[in-house]
C-alpha cells in the first residue's frame, strides 16, 4: 500500500487546508435563492433487492440518454481492490471515492443488460449517471462494472459472469412496485458548492419543524481508518468501524458554539441513520451537525482548534453538556436523573418538597424544561390546565410519555432548551429542576430573557440547581457542570429586562431541606422569581433607584460594620437588641426580624438564644440572595431555627407578611422604617401589632429627624439620594403609641456618631491612600527586567531544556505576571472608588449628626398591650 498512500499525500494536504474553511460561523445563516442541487437523486429510490441487499430503482420512467442521477464524489484513503463500495477515481487506478445520493447502490449487470452508465469528472470530483436505454418505472438500475476485470473484491462476480455467459441465460430486468418508503430519502435537502472555497454544504430545501426528519439513509461499512479521513462516520461504540453515508449526509458541516440545527441518529445494527431537526429550520438555511468525534479524531484537529478559538471558554461547553447527558447519563432511570445510587429514597422526600414551593397550578399553563423521565411532569399535569415538558434526550422523552400516558394535557417535546422558542405571554409558570447548571453563563442570560418573554405578567419562574459543588454519588467519566453561587443566579436574573420594562423579582430562595437532612448537603438551592411590570409600586421603584445595597456596596459595608452587617454599629447594636428582649427569648419563642440585612442580627440573637425560632424578612433581592447563600453553610442548629424570606415592598402590601395573628414573641425592626413614608410606616406597624402576642416585645432601631430643624440643601440631597423618610422623635412616638405601649425611646445619636467616627477610621484602613489595597505590588515596567535572570534560572535548573523551550517558559511567566498586575490595577481603581464613596457618605452623616443636628438615631422598646 506504500505507493497508494504516497499518491494520496498531496490530496490530503490540500483537503486539510480546505477543512479550515468548513466551520460554519453561525447555524442561522440563511442562503437565499436556492439553486439546483449538485446532489440530485430524485429519480431514484432504494429498496431491498432480490439478494436481500440494497438496490437502486427508477422512481419514474426515464428515457435513453436522460440524466438519472448527479452527485459529488468524496475521495477516501481506502483500498478499492479490497472494498467493493467505492469507485475507481483516477486513470491509473490508485485513487478511490464514494459517491453521494444513491450512486453506491447500483448493482452490476453481468449479462450486458445494464441500463445506466456513470460519467466521472475526476478533477471536479463529480459524476453523472445517464440512462443507456429507456427504463420503466420501478426497474432496477444497473451498471457495467468495468473494474470486475482487475479488482480482487469482484472476483466472485467475475466467476458468476463467466457461468452466466456459458449458460447464455440472462436474467430479465428486475422490476418492483414502489409501495414502501425509499431507504434513502434526501428530498428535503439540497447541496451547493461554495465557489470560493470549493466546499459542498447541505441546505434545507423546505421549511422544517423541530423534531421533523430531515433525511434518512443507509451506510456502507468501509475497511479504512476514519482517524485520517473526515468523510466517513464513526459506526461502532468502540470507534473502530467506519462507514460512508448515502444521500446528502456527508455534506452537513459543523457549527460553532453548539448551534447545530440537526442531529444524526445512528442505528449501527441496521446500518441506517435518520437526521432530525433540533429546532425549526428556515428554507435555504444551512444544515449543520455536531461533530462529536472532533474531540478524538486526529483528522479533525484543525477543526477542533478552530472550535476552541471560537469558544469563550475554550472547548464547546454546549457539546460537553450534550455528551454528558446524551451519552454518559442518557439511560432513562431515576438513578441517572438524580445521579445518585439512593435516588429512590431521595425522590420520596425531595419531590413533594419541591412541589410545595410552587404557586397554585389550577387553571395554569406550565412549561417544564429539562423534564427528564417526567418525575415532575405527571404531578404538574395533574394540577395544571396543560403542561409542555421539554428534554433533549430522546430516551427520556419516550419514558416520560410512557409513565405519564394517562395525562392527556401533557405534551412532551424533544428539544435542546437553549434552542427553544415559545409564544409571548403563553405560560403562567416555567419550571426547571437541575437545568441551568448545564448552561453556560451566556446561555443562562439568554434563557432569562426568553422566559421573561414567555411568561404572562405575574407569572413565576422556578428553578432548582446544585450550587457550589456536586451532590450525587454516581461516578462520572467527566463533569462539565457549572456549580454557580446563589449570587451568580441573582445577578443574572435581576439584570434581565424587556424593552417594556418587565423584569424578574425574587420571591424566595432556600436550600432543599430533604438533601440537608438525608445527606448533610445544604447546597441544593431553589429560586422562585416573579415577572413584574415596569409600573412597579412607588416603594419598589424607590428601592430600585437607590441601589444602596448592590453586591459591591454590601461588601463595603461589611468591611466597616463587620461580617453579615450593613447597619450602623454592627454586632454592638445586636448585643444591645438582645439585652432589650432577652427576657422574651425563652425556648420555643418566635422572633420576627423585619429588614434583616445580611442576617447579622438574627444570627447573633439565635446564637445567644437556644431553642428560639427566628424568621428573617429581607427587603432587598441582593441581600436576600447573599444571606440565603451563606445561611446554608451555617451550623445545622442555626439553619434549622432561622428561616429567611424576601418581601420586596417592605411587608406593606396585603399579600406580604401573611402570618397568623399573635404568632410572634418578639419583633425587631433595625433601620427599615427609614425606607417607608409615614403612611407605609403606619401600615407596617399595624401589621406588626397583629402579629405580636399580647405582652410581646418590639425593638426598633432607626434614624430620625432633629426636632424643629430647617433642612439645608446638602442634607435634603442626602435624604433624596437614599430615599429616606425621617420623622422627628415626637412623631415616631406618636405613631408607635397607637398600637404599642412605649417603654423606652432613647436618643442614641452620640453612640451613632461614635460608630460613624470609627467607620471613618476603618474606611482609611481598608480603602484609604495608605491601605494595602491601594498599593501597586508590581510596576508593569519591572516585568521586562525579569527576562534575563528568569532565563538564567531556568537554564540552571533545567540544563537539558532546549533554548527555545526555556524562552517560551519565561515568556509564559511574563504574560501571567502581566495579567496579575493588570488585575491589581483594576482592584486599586475599585478601592479608590469605594474610598471616595464611603468617605462622602460617612462624613455627611457625621456633619448631619454633630454640626447641624438634622440626623438623630434612636433605640425604642415597646410591648403590645
Amino acid at each position: 500500500l506504500k505507493p497508494f498512500w504516497g499518491i494520496q499525500t498531496r490530496f490530503f494536504d490540500l483537503m486539510i487546508r480546505v477543512l479550515r474553511k468548513r466551520l460554519v460561523a453561525s447555524a442561522t445563516v440563511v442562503r437565499h435563492g436556492s439553486a439546483a442541487s449538485v446532489v440530485d437523486c430524485s429519480r431514484v429510490f432504494v429498496q431491498k433487492d432480490a439478494y436481500d441487499g440494497a438496490g437502486a430503482f427508477a422512481a419514474v420512467p426515464i428515457k435513453r440518454g436522460a440524466l438519472v442521477e448527479s452527485g459529488i464524489a468524496r475521495r477516501l484513503p481506502v483500498d478499492g481492490n479490497r472494498c467493493p463500495y467505492v469507485f475507481t477515481w483516477s486513470e491509473d487506478k490508485t485513487v478511490w471515492a464514494t459517491g453521494s445520493g444513491c450512486s453506491v447502490f447500483y448493482n452490476a449487470a453481468l449479462d450486458g443488460s445494464e441500463n445506466t452508465e456513470m460519467t466521472r469528472v475526476f478533477n471536479e470530483n463529480r459524476f453523472e449517471i445517464r440512462a443507456t436505454r429507456d427504463i420503466v418505472q420501478g426497474e432496477e438500475l444497473t451498471h457495467l462494472y468495468k473494474s470486475i476485470e482487475w479488482r480482487d473484491c469482484f472476483r466472485d462476480l467475475k466467476v458468476l459472469r463467466a457461468v452466466q455467459s456459458k449458460s447464455k441465460t440472462g436474467a430479465p430486468p428486475s422490476v418492483v412496485t414502489k409501495n414502501t418508503l425509499s431507504l434513502v430519502d434526501c428530498a428535503k435537502v439540497y447541496v451547493k458548492v461554495d465557489t470560493s472555497s470549493g466546499v459542498a454544504s447541505a441546505f434545507a430545501a423546505v421549511h422544517l419543524k423541530a423534531g421533523e426528519i430531515v433525511e434518512t439513509g443507509i451506510v456502507r461499512r468501509l475497511p479504512m481508518d476514519g482517524n485520517r479521513c473526515p468523510y466517513v462516520f464513526s459506526w461502532s461504540e468502540d470507534r473502530t468501524v467506519w462507514a460512508s453515508g448515502s444521500g446528502s449526509a456527508a455534506f452537513y458541516n459543523t457549527a460553532v458554539h453548539g448551534n447545530e440545527n440537526t442531529q444524526m441518529k445512528r442505528f449501527f445494527e441496521e446500518d441506517r441513520f435518520e437526521i432530525v431537526a433540533l429546532r425549526d429550520i428556515k428554507k435555504d438555511e444551512e444544515l449543520t451537525n455536531e461533530y462529536k468525534s472532533i474531540k478524538w479524531r486526529p483528522v479533525f484537529e484543525d477543526l477542533k482548534e478552530k472550535l476552541e478559538d471560537s469558544e469563550p471558554g475554550g472547548q464547546s461547553e454546549r457539546s460537553s453538556f450534550i455528551e454528558y447527558w446524551g451519552q454518559d447519563h442518557g439511560a432513562p432511570t431515576l438513578e441517572n436523573m438524580m445521579l445518585d445510587s439512593g435516588a429512590s429514597d431521595m425522590d420520596r422526600l425531595e419531590r413533594p418538597e419541591i412541589l410545595s414551593m410552587l404557586p397554585s397550578l389550577t387553571g395554569k399553563r406550565v412549561l417544564e424544561l429539562g423534564a427528564g423521565i417526567g418525575r415532575f411532569s405527571g404531578m404538574l399535569a395533574q394540577k395544571a390546565d396543560s403542561v409542555v415538558a421539554v428534554d433533549f434526550v430522546q430516551a427520556s422523552c419516550e419514558e416520560n410519555r410512557r409513565i405519564n400516558a394517562a395525562c392527556t394535557n401533557l405534551e412532551v417535546l424533544q428539544m435542546d432548551a437553549t434552542l427553544l422558542e415559545m409564544d409571548k405571554n403563553s405560560f403562567e409558570l416555567v419550571f426547571t429542576n437541575w437545568l441551568l447548571m448545564y448552561f453556560t453563563d451566556d446561555e443562562v442570560e439568554a434563557f432569562a430573557q426568553k422566559v421573561l418573554t414567555w411568561l404572562k405578567p405575574g407569572g413565576r419562574l422556578f428553578f432548582r440547581e446544585s450550587c457550589f459543588h456536586a451532590s450525587g454519588n454516581v461516578v462520572r467519566r467527566f463533569n462539565p457542570t457549572r456549580y454557580r453561587t446563589p449570587e451568580d443566579y441573582s445577578h443574572i436574573f435581576s439584570a434581565a429586562a424587556l424593552k417594556n420594562g418587565a423584569r424578574f423579582q425574587l420571591v424566595g430562595t432556600n436550600c432543599v431541606e430533604s438533601y440537608a437532612k438525608m445527606k448533610g448537603n445544604t447546597h441544593q438551592m431553589w429560586f422562585l422569581w416573579e415577572k413584574v411590570g415596569a409600573a412597579s409600586s412607588e416603594r419598589r421603584a424607590r428601592s430600585l433607584q437607590v441601589n444602596q445595597f448592590s453586591l459591591g456596596a454590601c461588601m463595603r459595608y461589611e468591611k466597616i460594620y463587620g461580617e453579615n452587617y450593613v447597619h450602623v454599629g454592627g454586632e454592638a447594636v445586636s448585643k444591645q437588641i438582645w439585652e432589650a428582649c432577652k427576657d422574651w427569648l425563652k425556648p420555643g419563642a418566635r422572633v420576627l426580624d423585619l429588614g434583616c440585612g445580611l442576617g447579622g442580627t438574627v444570627r447573633y440573637l439565635a446564637e445567644h438564644s437556644p431553642g428560639v425560632f427566628f424568621h428573617a424578612v429581607s427587603i432587598d433581592t441582593t441581600m436576600m440572595t447573599v444571606l440565603a447563600g451563606r445561611q446554608v453553610r451555617w451550623p445545622a442548629d442555626l439553619r434549622q431555627r432561622i428561616s429567611v424570606q424576601l418581601e420586596s415592598e417592605c411587608g406593606v402590601p396585603e399579600h406580604e407578611l401573611k402570618y397568623p395573628p399573635n404568632s410572634c414573641d418578639v419583633v425587631v425592626i433595625r433601620e427599615a422604617l427609614v425606607y417607608m413614608d409615614a403612611h407605609d410606616q403606619q401600615v407596617l406597624l399595624q401589621k406588626v401589632s397583629r402579629l405580636l402576642r399580647p405582652g410581646g416585645r418590639l425593638v426598633i432601631v432607626d434614624k430620625g429627624l432633629g426636632p424643629g430643624a430647617e433642612l439645608d440643601a446638602e442634607f435634603q440631597a442626602y435624604l433624596d439620594r437614599w430615599g429616606y423618610f425621617l420623622q422627628t422623635p415626637e412623631a415616631q412616638k406618636t405613631l408607635l403609641s397607637r398600637h404599642f405601649k412605649i417603654e423606652s425611646h432613647l436618643d442614641q445619636t452620640q453612640q451613632f456618631v461614635k460608630f460613624t467616627r470609627e467607620g471613618l477610621d476603618l474606611i482609611e484602613e481598608h480603602f484609604g491612600p495608605a491601605s494595602s489595597a491601594r498599593q501597586r505590588a508590581v510596576d508593569p515596567s519591572d516585568i521586562e527586567k525579569l527576562t534575563e535572570p528568569a532565563t538564567a534560572l531556568v537554564q540552571k535548573l533545567l540544563p537539558n531544556l532546549p533554548e527555545l523551550a526555556a524562552e517560551e517558559a519565561v515568556d509564559a511567566v511574563r504574560k501571567n505576571l502581566a495579567l496579575y498586575v493588570e488585575s491589581l490595577e483594576e482592584e486599586v481603581k475599585r478601592t479608590q472608588v469605594d474610598y471616595e464613596w464611603a468617605r462622602e457618605v460617612w462624613e455627611a452623616e457625621c456633619r448631619a449628626s454633630e454640626e447641624t443636628h438634622f440626623l438623630k438615631w434612636s433605640f425604642t422598646t415597646a410591648t403590645k398591650p
